[in-house]
């Protein structure tokens, strides 16, 4: 992880967030917060390159082909879960906007949104020395 003074508070809110994407893709259809106004392809790229600038903007670098293979098996995950439950459905095309939403993360991360974190903690003061 990078070096941050809140490192275990993001990694927390990285985790809870695939905790979110997982309870939400494995509820029963119609019990979940349906945003209307996206489809569910467009939910799963947003909620896959959510969670890839999350995690590179609190990693280090170098391990960005890391946190992307393990998005990547998350979705796989989501998707075999989601052919067990008998109100779910697998699609291959889900898995295809999860990897177009990491990608996409990832290149966002190489232009610079990787350093998201270290510029929200720039902005908090820091606490007095005793």
């Amino acid at each position: 992880m990078l070096p941050l003074r809140y490192a275990y508070f993001w990694l927390a809110g990285g985790l809870l967030l695939m905790a979110i994407v997982l309870g939400l893709t494995l509820a029963p259809l119609g019990q979940t917060l349906a945003i209307s106004f996206l489809s569910d392809k467009a939910s799963h790229f947003i909620a896959f390159l959510t969670m890839m600038l999350w995690f590179c903007g609190i990693v280090r670098f170098r391990l960005t082909p890391l946190v992307a293979l393990g998005l990547l098996a998350f979705g796989v995950l989501i998707e075999l879960l989601q052919s067990q439950l008998p109100y779910r459905s697998a699609e291959f095309a889900d898995g295809v906007y999860d990897l177009a939403g990491i990608l996409t993360g990832w290149l966002l991360a190489v232009a610079g949104f990787r350093h998201w974190a270290v510029t929200v903690e720039s902005w908090w003061p820091s606490r007095p020395a005793p």
